[in-house]
């Protein structure tokens, strides 16, 4: 499914690793959502985004420093009318592009952006529960517009070779669910991709942690955390689709029992020599979290000098050195896969294996399809895993009047945190 540029740029960093072949761009800075447990929005509102010539100077850099997969996020990418030509740029210069969506990607858009190149695309899904996903999106109906776009990504990426998968923020709210989610992303002919859940403390300022408590793991909960990966791992031997590799998984399991992964080289990431990020306004960051001094640009035709003299791996030292380690998706599983020859066959296997196709399915199919599942998993979706006081917030969600002051006092929380959105310029 990879260009030859991604290809090559993958075997380089094999030999090498240091080779820049997966790049996180967020390409916006507002989102239609406030999740709970997300706060990246925050971080990257206020600072602008690109035009489309800009776009196409950072497509030609991160092209000339060797680069392989681009990933458009946000906040929302597809709040960006212009997304397909966000796309186009990249593909233009022989990159491969992945996509992400919360739910609001119309027919329309999908369609451009599948006639440019494109044919990879996540979207963003934690519970088959709506009232917990909306509960944890902070807005109501947004579980429906995600099942809504399923449907319209069904339609357009079935017609060719196409990777689809769900991402879903793995925590103290959905993990007995994850079983069923993973079924009805194999049913439907996509993949599922976790990310275990960032919690950070008040006093730390990362780019993507919140501070919400009710998505930690208690201590009491790491057995049955471990008994949810035994059972990953089966089921993905057995032919269900998740992405994420073995040692992934377990690693996942470490982190959200101690703060600290154990995929990490030598105790360090890999950033900027296998992947880095690229704030709205075209700044070079490490990652999500951390907001550079003085960062270099993706804007500057010296760029890939900077990148290859070393002065950008400079600019990163002092923060990937000193940082306690994360778990994004995708960081790791590139750190996995090129340091780890198991993980890296699995991955391969995984990729070349012979995958069902994506279904085009209703948007009632898909509904119908989630209540079955759900009566398979009837421990997954009773009320009383989960603890009292949460069990309490979803219960005053489903009330309009109650779901009015749940989010008042989110609202004035955020405001208390300095998680406040700043209007975009451009």
């Amino acid at each position: 499914m990879f260009s030859w540029r991604t290809k090559w740029s993958i075997l380089k960093a094999l030999y090498t690793k240091s080779s820049p072949y997966y790049i996180q761009f967020y390409i916006n800075g507002v989102c239609n959502l406030k999740c709970k447990q997300c706060n990246i929005v925050e971080t990257n509102s206020g600072i602008g985004e690109l035009s489309i010539p800009q776009m196409q100077q950072v497509a030609e850099n991160i092209r000339k420093i060797g680069g392989g997969i681009v990933l458009l996020t946000g906040g929302e990418p597809f709040l960006r009318r212009d997304v397909d030509e966000v796309a186009k740029a990249f593909l233009d210069e022989g990159l491969d592009v992945r996509l992400q969506t919360a739910g609001i990607a119309s027919l329309d858009q999908l369609q451009r952006c599948h006639d440019v190149g494109a044919k990879d695309i996540n979207i963003s899904l934690d519970s088959l529960d709506p009232n917990k996903q909306d509960y944890i999106n902070s807005v109501p109906g947004s579980w429906l517009k995600a099942i809504g776009a399923i449907s319209r990504v069904g339609q357009v990426f079935s017609k060719g070779s196409a990777i689809c998968s769900l991402g879903c923020v793995l925590s103290r709210f959905n993990f007995r669910e994850i079983p069923a989610i993973l079924e009805f992303a194999t049913e439907i002919g996509w993949h599922l991709s976790l990310v275990p859940v960032h919690i950070a403390d008040s006093s730390e300022e990362m780019g993507f942690r919140s501070y919400d408590g009710d998505f930690k793991f208690a201590t009491s909960d790491i057995a049955d955390l471990e008994s949810l990966v035994e059972t990953l791992v089966q089921m993905k031997r057995q032919g269900y689709q998740l992405f994420d590799s073995e040692r992934f998984l377990w690693s996942s399991v470490e982190f959200l029992r101690t703060g600290t992964p154990t995929w990490r080289h030598e105790g360090v990431c890999d950033s900027p020599g296998l992947y880095f990020a690229i704030r709205p306004n075209g700044d070079f960051a490490t990652c999500c979290d951390y907001v550079l001094d003085a960062p270099p640009s993706l804007l500057d035709a010296e760029f890939p000098r900077m990148y290859k003299d070393g002065t950008v791996r400079s600019a990163a030292k002092s923060t990937v050195e000193s940082c306690a380690g994360c778990h994004y998706g995708s960081y790791p599983e590139v750190t996995i896969s090129v340091r780890d020859r198991k993980a890296f066959a699995e991955r391969a296997w995984t990729s070349l294996s012979r995958r069902p196709p994506v279904k085009s399915l209703s948007e009632e199919s898909l509904l119908a399809l989630v209540e079955d599942i759900k009566k398979r998993h009837p421990d997954a979706y009773s009320d009383t895993w989960l603890p009292e006081q949460t069990e309490q917030k979803l219960e005053m969600w489903k009330e309009p009047e109650q779901r009015r002051l749940l989010t008042i006092e989110d609202i004035a929380t955020r405001k208390a945190e300095g998680r406040v959105r700043r209007r975009s310029l451009r």
